[in-house]
């Protein structure tokens, strides 16, 4: 329990809440009983930024370190905020992988506190179209949760240097249609494996 900091490949991976805007059913947390990789992700307390320091070694010694957790990180930006700016200060690379309704959920732009602290931020998009969304991803705000966070991706951009929208190949879903927005958004995109329960 309380498995605030992980390794994967040559990545720091930063768990910071459970809390999320969605409620996938896909997710790691509902199919896979809190672990990963042989992680127990579940908080039992959500840790504070010293917390979160602490649980970091060296970070000069990962390629990347991402917040990615079993909630998503910008449901508390001022923690990330925090964190970033001393993972920066330690000359490491930084990542966000998000949901995109942050500036939704706290009724203001959040990125622009992240200006200059984050290197590349992963925005997930499983679905091309509002209903699309809502059925596979079950966001707090429903079917308005798609065009808040394509606003997301916009502004971003602003903010941050890259910004990646992803998409899970889950079978009968056509992720060339979210490659697709991410063309005409001008931003990256990544295609991302429907994972099974023998490849956690």
């Amino acid at each position: 329990m309380n498995k605030i900091s992980y390794v994967f490949e040559d990545k720091l991976y930063l768990n910071i809440t459970n809390k999320c805007m969605m409620s996938c059913p896909y997710c790691i947390k509902h199919k896979w009983e809190n672990t990963f990789c042989g992680n127990d992700l579940k908080l039992n307390k959500e840790p504070n930024v010293k917390e979160i320091i602490s649980s970091i070694d060296d970070p000069k010694k990962y390629n990347e370190i991402i917040f990615c957790g079993y909630g998503d990180c910008l449901v508390k930006p001022d923690i990330v905020k925090e964190v970033a700016k001393w993972l920066k200060n330690q000359g490491a690379s930084v990542r966000i992988n998000t949901a995109g309704l942050a500036n939704y959920y706290h009724g203001k732009n959040i990125l622009k506190d992240l200006e200059g602290l984050v290197d590349v931020i992963s925005i997930s998009l499983n679905g091309a179209s509002p209903k699309e969304h809502n059925d596979i991803n079950k966001p707090m705000f429903k079917e308005k949760s798609f065009d808040e966070i394509l606003n997301f991706i916009l502004e971003a951009k602003k903010y941050v240097p890259e910004v990646i929208i992803t998409a899970v190949r889950f079978p009968n879903f056509d992720v060339a249609k979210v490659e697709e927005i991410a063309k005409k958004l001008g931003v990256k995109f990544k295609a991302r494996p429907y994972l099974n329960e023998n490849e956690k």
